[in-house]
């Protein structure tokens, strides 16, 4: 799945206020959707409920100090390939937010601007040349979270380099064997339902991206969600019976508007390959 990649693209800074910025010190806040900073923003084709949805990241690291990110989830047309077009759009968006926030900069540290891709095709896998992390495209498909994977797996991929190398004294063999830890096959299931929803949310307007997070975050006690993020929703040799489960719960949780994205996505390629990896059926446009 995932033949084409989105991309992720956000612009951060770290910023010291004039006065506390009131963001709660010690804890950090993941994807504020809300939209009051742009109501009557004049430059927003379709209006607030039809723009490009972006949400903000917030890390205090006192009262005063911060860093603020605002990030477009997931994009696959023009303007997310015009890359320098978008980040001044990103650059726009988090000043309003800012100033809507009521937040006084007096000083601006360093600048983060980054371009993830996400999803896309996979590597040649046993190929001799060995690739890691966003070169091995272990860059979640629905997320863009990548380091905790990357460091999670690192010992399981060297171990299997050290042990092909021991026993078969081959490069060719040691690097077909790491390929084979990074890419099983219950990962590469999980990809498909990744690539999915990363199909699902382009081009989701930001209503039913708050529907989509509402279900997915609707029981914040679950491990479903938790799971998903972390990459960790199938184990090798078992059924994937939770992610069958995860997208009974995401289905029903959602509007009807949600579930009707749902269905039409589930009946395009994307949608028929992830079916295909949970039934181990053959797919017909391999």
């Amino acid at each position: 799945g995932g033949v084409a990649p989105g991309y992720q693209i956000a612009y951060g800074v770290t910023i010291e206020c004039e006065g506390p910025h009131g963001f709660p010190v010690g804890e950090m806040l993941l994807m504020d959707f809300s939209t009051d900073h742009l109501e009557g923003d004049e430059e927003l084709e379709g209006g607030v409920d039809g723009h490009v949805p972006t949400f903000l990241y917030a890390f205090p690291f006192d009262d005063r100090k911060i860093f603020l990110e605002e990030t477009h989830l997931v994009a696959r047309d023009e303007r997310a390939m015009a890359t320098s077009l978008e980040m001044e759009e990103m650059v726009r968006r988090l000043d309003m937010r800012i100033d809507h926030l009521g937040i006084k900069v007096s000083k601006r540290y360093e600048e983060e601007c980054s371009v993830i891709p996400m999803g896309g095709p996979l590597p040649i896998l046993g190929q001799p040349t060995l690739a890691y992390g966003a070169a091995a495209v272990m860059v979640h498909p629905a997320s863009g979270y990548m380091i905790n994977r990357v460091i999670k797996y690192a010992p399981e991929v060297a171990s299997a380099l050290a042990r092909a190398l021991e026993e078969t004294g081959s490069p060719q063999r040691a690097s077909e064997a790491a390929w084979e830890a990074i890419w099983p096959k219950h990962r590469l299931i999980e990809r498909d339902l990744y690539c999915f929803g990363m199909e699902v949310m382009l081009g989701l307007d930001v209503g039913l991206l708050r529907d989509f997070f509402a279900a997915f975050f609707q029981n914040p006690k679950e491990r479903f969600w938790r799971r998903f993020l972390a990459w960790d929703m199938t184990k090798p040799g078992q059924k994937p019976y939770s992610m069958s489960v995860f997208m009974i719960l995401m289905f029903f949780r959602g509007s009807w508007r949600l579930r009707a994205r749902l269905v039409r996505e589930a009946m395009f390629k994307d949608g028929i390959h992830l079916l295909k990896s949970i039934f181990d059926m053959p797919f017909p446009f391999d």
